[in-house]
């Protein structure tokens, strides 16, 4: 299992998984909300800064909207007297004097002269820039001029068409003094813009607060005056020509004609909207992460720790049989606190169950052992009367059968004595039964004076007592047979026991081949194996009770006896439950 996964699986790691998922929504909800609550503040000072540019700019535009409104007041009695100039200048200077704010006032005609006026002199405009503009659309206007003809003054220039009879006839101007206008409300105090001017539609700047140079450095360099002077009031922040990031105020003071430029601190417009924007992202995650803590501190506090220390007890249970003490900790959980006393009592119901059930199988083993040797002692009992009877049986044959009949009853005694001696009941080392019955056999025969040399080669096989019995009764028929026509230079008995490996082992059970072979005579005698004596018969049953396959094989001056046979598995009879 890879790390990741192995991680996730932790019950620390999922309940914080899925209380992020449940958090998420709410998480998702406050994003949204302080989204609103940016947005909102991002607008509130917007809406700040152009109310204090609207504020700081209240005087002039008042100046100007008076002006204009002075200057349209004017095109309503210029038909009364413009045809007598001398009366006409009269007028306009005596307008002058009442309103000593205007520099200069005066009528100028579509071609451009001004015949009356508060000059002294004819005054020709027709030579300007924007003159030719002006009266092919007229339209109010504002512009500077640093030189003014009529009063040689910085002034700002107020035209305002004047119509007669429906015709276009020029423009009444009014000229304010510069230093007379740009001036920002003593009470704005801490709010003082750095800089305040005025522009016209064209671009053109008109009034500065602090100096007209200062004021250039502190324009945007993009985008330009005539590019922002679009009606709208509106807020911005760009670089300035100076080379500052600084916000700007734009707001209208005539509709398309002229307008404030109120010039702040970038931090001013951005730092309110930049802090909710972080609060936008930063509450959120400081909640979940305050969730994700205490949920950890709770888990680990009260669930963890507790796991711990029944995982600690449990382990301690199944490797030493050592049952928990009861527990002291008040402070845990009821829940938890149930299932720690509910394993410390099913831990000493197991250890009860278990020491009686080792009772009763000490029991069962002592009284399973006392039957097999009660066994094996009524075999051997059978095998001295019978020995009895070959002492004093008269013909060969029968004192010949009686010993076959007695040997095997001694493989069988010998069975029950491997029994009762095993710890085990259930289960038998092939190996070792196969290696008695061997050298009892073997000791039996050598009783007669032909020396035997044996060959022993026992994989360690274990088998189950309904293996056991066929298994030495085949061996015990097959060692008879091979020690009875034995013979050669050496006489030798060769007992072979194998087991297939694991790996290669068929998916049905595991192989063994049992071979037992002894040497011949040089002069052949008739093999038992090969007639239809009762000890082919015997091997060939007990190999069909082994389900096994039984093979004799002459060959080299050898007869060889192969059992191949699947090892079982241990089915105990129903009546056992």
């Amino acid at each position: 299992m890879t790390g990741p996964i192995r991680l996730f699986n932790r019950l620390t790691a999922q309940i914080l998984f899925f209380l992020t998922l449940a958090l998420l929504p709410l998480g998702v909800v406050s994003l949204l909300q302080n989204q609103q609550l940016r947005e909102t503040a991002a607008d509130r000072s917007q809406l700040s800064l152009l109310a204090l540019t609207e504020t700081a700019a209240s005087g002039e535009r008042q100046l100007i909207q008076r002006t204009f409104g002075a200057a349209k007041a004017l095109g309503e009695t210029i038909d009364w007297i413009s045809g007598d100039p001398a009366s006409c200048r009269g007028y306009l200077n005596r307008f002058q004097q009442v309103n000593e704010t205007y520099a200069f006032v005066g009528f100028i005609d579509a071609g451009g002269r001004s015949v009356c006026s508060t000059a002294t002199e004819v005054l020709d405009f027709s030579g300007y820039p924007n003159f030719a503009d002006l009266m092919a659309n007229p339209r109010r206007n504002i512009e500077v001029n640093t030189n003014a003809p009529g009063s040689g003054q910085s002034v700002m220039i107020l035209n305002e068409p004047y119509v007669q009879d429906g015709q276009f006839q020029g423009y009444v101007s009014i000229s304010l003094p510069l230093k007379d206008v740009g001036k920002t409300p003593d009470f704005l105090g801490d709010a003082d813009p750095i800089s305040l001017v005025t522009f016209n539609a064209d671009g053109q700047l008109l009034s500065t607060e602090n100096g007209r140079n200062r004021a250039r450095g502190t324009l945007p360099l993009s985008p330009d005056l005539k590019a922002i002077a679009t009606g709208e009031s509106r807020t911005f922040v760009a670089r300035s020509i100076a080379g500052d990031t600084l916000a700007y105020s734009v707001v209208p003071i005539v509709p398309d004609v002229v307008y404030a430029l109120g010039t702040w601190r970038a931090a001013r417009l951005a730092s309110e909207a930049r802090d909710q924007r972080l609060w936008t992202v930063a509450l959120p995650v400081l909640m979940w992460l305050a969730s994700l803590f205490v949920a950890w501190v709770v888990l680990d506090r009260f669930v963890l720790s507790r796991i711990k220390v029944l995982n600690r007890a449990m382990y301690a249970f199944a490797t030493n049989r050592i049952i928990p003490p009861a527990l002291a900790d008040t402070t845990a959980n009821s829940d938890l606190r149930e299932v720690e006393e509910n394993f410390r009592r099913m831990a000493e119901t197991v250890l009860q169950d278990e020491a009686e059930q080792e009772d009763r199988l000490r029991e069962k083993s002592v009284l399973l052992k006392e039957v097999h040797h009660r066994v094996k002692n009524n075999l051997q009992i059978i095998s001295s009367i019978m020995n009895m009877q070959i002492r004093k049986a008269d013909a060969a044959e029968t004192k010949t059968a009686l010993s076959q009949v007695q040997d095997r009853i001694m493989g069988l005694s010998g069975v029950h004595r491997l029994l009762y001696q095993a710890e085990n009941l259930t289960q038998i080392n092939a190996a070792t039964l196969i290696e008695r019955v061997t050298e009892q056999s073997v000791s039996i025969a050598g009783q007669s004076g032909t020396p035997i040399r044996t060959i022993l080669d026992l994989d360690p096989v274990i088998v189950f007592p309904d293996q056991a019995v066929p298994l030495t009764m085949l061996l015990s028929e097959a060692i008879t047979n091979a020690l009875k026509y034995i013979g050669g230079d050496t006489p030798t008995l060769t007992v072979k026991l194998t087991l297939q490996d694991k790996t290669t082992a068929p998916s049905d059970g595991i192989m063994a081949t049992l071979v037992i072979a002894n040497t011949l005579p040089a002069t052949p005698v008739e093999n038992e194996e090969n007639s239809t004596g009762l000890g082919a018969q015997l091997m060939r049953a007990f190999a069909t009770q082994l389900n096994g396959q039984l093979d004799t094989d002459t060959q080299g001056g050898t007869y060889t006896i192969t059992v191949t046979f699947t090892v079982e598995e241990f089915r105990p009879d129903a009546q056992d439950y």
